[in-house]
């Protein structure tokens, strides 16, 4: 073992954790390198094994191995890469969006990825990809079913009622959503969302097509999820699964 296999050890991963972060400017400046050491990760199994220590060593896992990077996240939510919830209200904290509708969105993104309790216990990379489609689909779902909900029922909370009543007479699509002023739309504000979620370490966005995204929970996002318990994800969740979107929609047809 010869230290320059440390460095380019070392350095992959470093560029790595760069990679998976989303910081574009800077990966464009290194782009050849961590080209030419994934080529390396891919052909010798030593140095593979080399950055799996590396990564062992520094609490991080490899959830992926992608011709343009590796893409690496915290192993748990003790690691010092691990985003916390500190660092997400920040950001959050700069977002005009008012806090119900921000819970609402949030849980539907979290059912998106956990539709089931078994899925907050079941290995991250079997969870599958989430797009934004999917994320508008369970919104439209808890949206049109909380109407269907009587006015004494208190699985929800007021705000959250109020909230779906909002969300109802916003449009889901809104093609001046891009425009200053353009207004607001749901799929404006999930996009924002994730895109907060993704600076934060808790999911990793993979650009498939120009302008099709696709999202992947990180171990941090479903460890935070399992350790809340969050009340409001899981009346969510029961609301959203308990009523069939088909039949109220012909309901409100008729």
């Amino acid at each position: 073992m010869e230290m320059k296999d440390i460095y380019e050890a070392n350095r992959l991963i470093y560029l790595g954790v760069a990679y998976s972060q989303g910081r574009k400017g800077f990966m464009s400046q290194h782009q050849r390198e961590m080209t030419e050491l994934v080529q390396r990760f891919q052909a010798e199994e030593t140095f593979q094994r080399m950055v799996d220590e590396g990564l062992k060593a520094m609490d991080l896992q490899l959830l992926e191995v992608e011709e343009d990077g590796l893409r690496i996240s915290a192993r748990h939510s003790e690691s010092l890469f691990a985003p916390t919830l500190t660092e997400y209200s920040k950001l959050i904290a700069r977002n005009e969006l008012k806090s119900a509708e921000l819970l609402c969105i949030h849980c539907a993104i979290a059912t998106a990825f956990f539709p089931t309790e078994a899925d907050l216990d079941a290995p991250v990379e079997d969870l599958g990809v989430v797009m934004v489609e999917d994320v508008v689909e369970i919104l439209r779902r808890f949206a049109y079913a909380e109407k269907e909900l009587s006015e004494e029922d208190d699985l929800l909370l007021p705000q959250t009622r109020t909230a779906a009543q909002r969300f109802r007479e916003l449009p889901e699509t809104n093609p001046d959503s891009k425009r200053k002023g353009g207004g607001h739309s749901w799929v404006e504000m999930i996009d924002r969302v994730l895109e907060h979620m993704v600076k934060t370490g808790y999911l990793l966005a993979f650009e498939e097509r120009p302008e099709e995204w696709e999202y992947r929970p990180t171990p941090i996002y479903q460890s935070a999820m399992r350790m809340a318990t969050v009340y409001a994800y899981h009346t969510f969740r029961d609301v959203v699964t308990s009523y069939d979107l088909g039949e109220i929609e012909e309901r409100e047809e008729a």
